[in-house]
């Protein structure tokens, strides 16, 4: 019988067959969606990185298609002529408009690009043996965002860098030096901003190499944050005088003027208004500060009188404490409690080189109450002078801010500005003598000194100043010894009358 056998099943095209087939196809897709994507993303960073080159190769792809080649090659030309006609005849203005933002952005991207070998260059890497492929050393590099130029004006590149586990932002600050030489900058800084992150500064150029001009004056006083010059980083340098003292170290020429008369100058509003009194030390026989003297309350040119001085200083602190106690912690400058500076120019002269063993104890001990109790009431001391050794002045740890200027020796950095900062990068005793003004300053709860230089007032300036910001008129409430000096008002009256002429 013809019939088909039992149990034979005729051929039928299997499930996993056609599921195999599917799952090529979507593979398939997959690949050239992630193609796609991929030449579309290139395309998109080449023009973003490269946009002259993109430029170039979109016009000569519409030129070779659409049979204009001689107009591309015309254009060409005038571009090439004017671009050599602009570097020729403005200079200034091409190296600011092309060179440099070119430039910045090859250097840019090349320490992005090249970022894991400078690490490993400069020590800054770390072998790890990794267990799961096999015992295999690897190289662990800290990780670097954010890089990017801080201002147009100045070449100054800041980017953030994360440390990897076993180091510290220590192993990536001593590295700083050797970092920026690789990097081809002029200097580099380390900031500490986390426990394993620190922000990273390539200077590429100086802004400090030049004469900073004096800044404008604020009308309006700001006594946390007095503009005296600026940073090397190109910012405004702001320095703090509420709350705070002051201390002044450099050697003969190192321009510690500048940075007193810079100081002067950011808080001149407030001295014309009453805000601010001055009261003013100069052993000198006034040979410093005598071209302001308009501009202060009292004015001591003698040892003998700069020692009752700063007593008269002490006492009124201790009088203002009193009045403040219970009803505030914090003064407010005002006419009837105006903030009190003493300024001491080359304090040395009242507390090591006066012969008079009594004037040297009285002098310590009101400079000791002022710089211990001063800070609350509103009375801020501001001290100079040129030799940091403990047995001139036992008094320097008592400053919360300290400004050291060029110096002799690469010891005496960390006696001025406190263990550490010469390895943090201040170098004062490196500073050129062909760069008064230029310092690095160290505050107290900041780890790392920053470079600054102060703006220059010659003898002109300094008297204009005088002229337009000595005191308008005497306190509305006269402490017992705040009376204004009369001789200090009699130049203020003489600098309005040439003013009016």
């Amino acid at each position: 019988m013809g019939g088909r056998p039992q149990g034979v099943v005729t051929h039928q095209p299997s499930q996993q067959s056609t599921a195999t087939s599917d799952d090529w196809i979507a593979e398939l897709i997959v690949s050239l969606l992630s193609l796609v994507w991929w030449m579309v993303k290139t395309a998109v960073q080449l023009a973003w990185h490269f946009p002259l080159v993109t430029a170039v190769l979109v016009a000569a792809w519409w030129a070779y298609t659409s049979d204009h080649l001689l107009v591309l090659g015309i254009v060409v030309a005038i571009l090439v002529v004017a671009l050599v006609v602009w570097r020729l005849a403005w200079p200034g203005s091409f190296d600011r408009l092309v060179a440099q933002p070119a430039w910045r952005r090859r250097k840019r991207r090349a320490i992005r690009r090249n970022w894991p070998g400078l690490c490993e260059r400069v020590g800054l890497a770390l072998a790890v043996t990794d267990r799961r492929s096999g015992g295999q050393r690897q190289s662990w590099t800290p990780g670097l965002s954010r890089l990017r130029w801080a201002s147009r004006e100045h070449l100054v590149l800041t980017g953030r860098v994360h440390v990897v586990a076993g180091q510290t932002v220590d192993d990536l600050a001593s590295a700083a030096e050797t970092l920026g030489a690789a990097c081809g900058a002029w200097s580099c800084r380390v900031r500490k901003t986390g426990p394993r992150t620190a922000l990273v500064t390539w200077l590429y150029g100086d802004p400090l190499a030049q004469v900073v001009t004096p800044l404008p004056i604020p009308d309006v006083l700001h006594a946390a944050a007095v503009p005296v010059g600026l940073r090397e980083d190109g910012q405004p340098w702001l320095l703090r005088l509420a709350a705070t003292h002051v201390l002044i170290v450099g050697v003969t020429g190192a321009g510690k003027g500048s940075v007193v008369w810079s100081l002067l100058g950011g808080i001149a509003g407030g001295i014309r208004d009453g805000l601010v009194q001055v009261w003013a030390v100069d052993g000198k026989a006034g040979m410093e500060l005598q071209p302001g003297r308009a501009l202060f309350t009292r004015f001591a040119t003698t040892v003998e009188d700069g020692v009752q001085l700063l007593e008269d200083a002490a006492v009124l602190m201790t009088e203002r404490a009193a009045r403040m106690a219970g009803t505030s912690r914090r003064h407010e400058p005002s006419t009837r409690e105006p903030l009190l500076v003493v300024l001491v120019d080359e304090v040395a002269l009242l507390t090591a080189y006066t012969p008079d063993r009594k004037l040297r104890d009285r002098a310590e001990k009101a400079l000791a109450a002022i710089a211990t109790q001063g800070r609350a009431p509103g009375v801020v001391l501001v001290a100079a002078l040129q030799d940091p050794r403990k047995e001139v002045l036992g008094l320097r740890n008592l400053f919360p801010t300290k400004v050291a200027m060029r110096l002799d020796e690469k010891s005496q950095v960390d006696m001025v500005l406190g263990e550490g900062a010469r390895e943090s990068g201040a170098l004062c005793h490196q500073i050129p003598d062909t760069s008064p003004g230029v310092a690095y300053v160290k505050v107290d709860g900041v780890r790392e000194p920053v470079r600054v230089r102060a703006a220059y007032y010659n003898d002109q300036a300094i008297g204009e100043l005088a002229c337009a910001y000595a005191p308008s008129r005497p306190p509305e409430s006269r402490p017992v010894f705040s009376v204004v000096d009369n001789d200090a008002h009699d130049d203020a009256n003489t600098c309005g009358e040439e003013g009016a002429a």
